[in-house]
């Protein structure tokens, strides 16, 4: 891929390096001097944006990064998983490539949307995070068999358009009596209630079958809110009265996996079934500074 990008401190030409130190010198008593005229930024062209990947994960790196005496560089995920161990030539992988950091924080790339519809440059170090959270990053619909994809606003629309009837309605704090099967999904959506912008999430509740029992978990499709959250509750009811109970908050997702969780679960041991009933209650809950107020 070939971007141009704007790094401040960095140029292309490398013709003459005194020239270049002259310049800097110029700009560096410019700059002391009051004068930001002088301050100009200059632009380079990366040509494989590749090289800014993991070459363990093949993730984007992002900061911290860490290398070994050999100068192997990878992510700090990675190094954890390894215990700082380079997974090219076994040294110690406990230094910080504070250069590359840098690198990272001067990139500004269009956003990976900008096809469909999202204006915004962002720094490369932190593109992973503002494509979780972008509005116009691509979700696939959460009703099996579908192969709709499209913004998160899209998929609401296309859900209520095409799903209706398999859609289950809720309001916050108001339980929901279902039955999952193994497998399969269950999608809810939040009523158009007017208050508080309600009425937009979607919900998905699916269920794992294990050689002990069953997992239950709930996630929500769409971009991650930090002021905002959906604790909920399952409420398991087997068909002899007894009652198993779970507490946790949908975590947002781009897209519901299908894997089984490694957490955030509730688990019902195989003699509670096959007759049981299985109720969720969604709240929201707005978190601004020390102030926390739920919705229900």
């Amino acid at each position: 891929t070939d971007i141009s990008i704007q790094m401040a401190g960095f140029s292309d030409d490398r013709s003459n390096e005194t020239s270049q130190k002259r310049r800097r010198t110029w700009a560096s008593a410019n700059k002391s001097s009051g004068d930001t005229e002088g301050k100009n930024k200059r632009t380079a062209t990366l040509m494989d944006l590749d090289v800014l990947d993991c070459s363990i994960c093949f993730d984007t790196l992002t900061v911290p990064i860490f290398q070994c005496d050999n100068g192997h560089v990878a992510c700090s995920t990675c190094c954890k998983k390894l215990k700082r161990k380079c997974a090219t030539c076994s040294l110690p992988t406990k230094s910080r490539n504070r250069a590359m950091e840098r690198v990272l924080e001067l990139l500004k790339v269009p956003c990976e949307n900008a096809e469909f519809g999202c204006s915004e440059s962002i720094s490369y170090a932190e593109m992973s995070t503002h494509v979780e959270r972008c509005a116009f990053t691509q979700r696939p619909c959460p009703f099996s068999g579908c192969g709709f994809t499209g913004s998160y606003e899209g998929l609401v629309e296309h859900s209520v358009s095409k799903h209706t009837r398999s859609l289950y309605m809720f309001e916050c704090g108001e339980p929901v009596f279902m039955y999952p099967k193994v497998g399969e999904r269950v999608v809810l959506k939040e009523k158009n209630t007017g208050e508080g912008g309600g009425g937009r999430e979607l919900v998905v509740v699916e269920c794992f079958e294990t050689p002990q029992g069953r997992i239950f978990s709930a996630s929500c499709v769409g971009p991650p809110m930090g002021f905002m959250k959906f604790p909920y509750s399952f409420k398991f009811i087997s068909s002899v009265g007894d009652k198993l109970c779970f507490e946790s908050s949908a975590k947002s997702v781009r897209e519901v996996s299908g894997e089984p969780p490694s957490e955030h679960f509730m688990f019902v041991p195989s003699y509670m079934f096959p007759d049981y009933k299985l109720r969720i209650c969604i709240n929201r809950k707005f978190t601004l500074g020390s102030y926390t107020t739920t919705t229900s």
